[in-house]
């Protein structure tokens, strides 16, 4: 401050001046705060006396339950949504590794015997509920199976009594149809229900010349399979039925494989392409004893599926 005489009076109110100057205006942070309220308050009145009060009714507050609902459904939607997602890798994970081990084993059973086959599935049964898991995943991509053009065939005999062995039969799909009206052995590597008796289909537990038809529905798979069909025409009656349904693109040559088939003991009756020539049913009659036993011509490509 600057130094004045005491005695000088008339210079108070310059000091005064002069100090306001210096100091500036007080600062009065809570007065914008009053001035907003009331501007606030004034619209308000106005508001009122122009009668355009607007005032929260019931249906007002439906709405604004309705959209915080709509914005939580959302919220979860978009929660489950990425849960969903996580979930079907997971599952696509599953399937992809299943998959590879379906084509892994039906690999080794196209390219083994059937008693190493068996050996394999008698120590490891998780992989033959996995091997007919993944090829019932194939079948129900097919548009038809040679199983039910079998089974129509044996009822179209209109013979009751008869006696079937299916060979390779699954799940016994044949003996679940044709129960009622004859009696049905079916084999396989494993059992997989309790219709299903588990054998080397090279060595079938039945007697000679006891059955009237046998059936290798998509089966002959192994590298025997000249006692595969050595074991038919034994269980066999003369004049007894040899059904053989396969994929077509397994033959290297049809008439050759049928030339074969017929030194076993066998001669061709019906042959029938099905599924746009995608698979082969052929029917052979037992006429007479095994003439050779391991036939030029008997020979089936593996089914290797291919990876999608």
């Amino acid at each position: 401050m600057i130094p004045f005489k005491q005695g000088d009076v008339d210079c108070s109110e310059e000091v005064e001046t002069l100090v306001t100057m210096f100091r500036g205006k007080q600062h009065r942070p809570w007065r914008n705060k009053v001035r907003k309220k009331a501007a606030k308050e004034a619209k308000r009145k106005l508001r009122e006396e122009n009668g355009n009060e607007r005032t929260i009714s019931s249906s007002d507050v439906q709405i604004m339950k309705k959209k915080r609902k709509s914005r939580v459904k959302r919220i979860n939607c978009n929660g489950s949504t990425k849960s969903g997602a996580m979930n079907r890798q997971e599952t696509s994970g599953r399937e992809g590794i299943d998959s590879s081990l379906f084509r892994y084993i039906n690999e080794q059973l196209y390219t083994m015997s059937g008693a190493k086959a068996m050996e394999l599935f008698r120590k490891d049964p998780q992989a033959f509920k996995l091997y007919h898991k993944g090829y019932q995943k194939q079948a129900n991509k097919w548009p038809f199976n040679p199983v039910r053009i079998i089974i129509q065939w044996i009822k179209s005999l209109k013979h009751n009594g008869l006696v079937i062995a299916d060979l390779g039969c699954g799940n016994a799909t044949i003996a679940d149809a044709l129960s009622h009206i004859a009696t049905v052995y079916s084999f396989d590597l494993v059992a997989a229900n309790d219709r299903v008796m588990a054998c080397d289909m090279s060595m079938v537990p039945l007697c000679d010349e006891s059955v009237d038809i046998v059936v290798f529905c998509l089966s002959l798979m192994g590298t025997n399979l000249n006692e595969y069909l050595m074991e038919a025409n034994r269980i066999l009656k003369k004049s007894g039925f040899l059904k053989i349904a396969e994929i077509a693109s397994r033959f290297i040559s049809l008439k050759q494989f049928i030339h074969a088939v017929a030194k076993m003991g066998f001669a061709i009756t019906g042959k029938m392409m099905k599924n746009g020539g995608y698979f082969v049913i052929l029917e052979f009659m037992k006429t007479g004893k095994v003439v050779q036993k391991r036939p030029i011509g008997l020979i089936l490509k593996p089914c290797l599926y291919k990876k999608r």
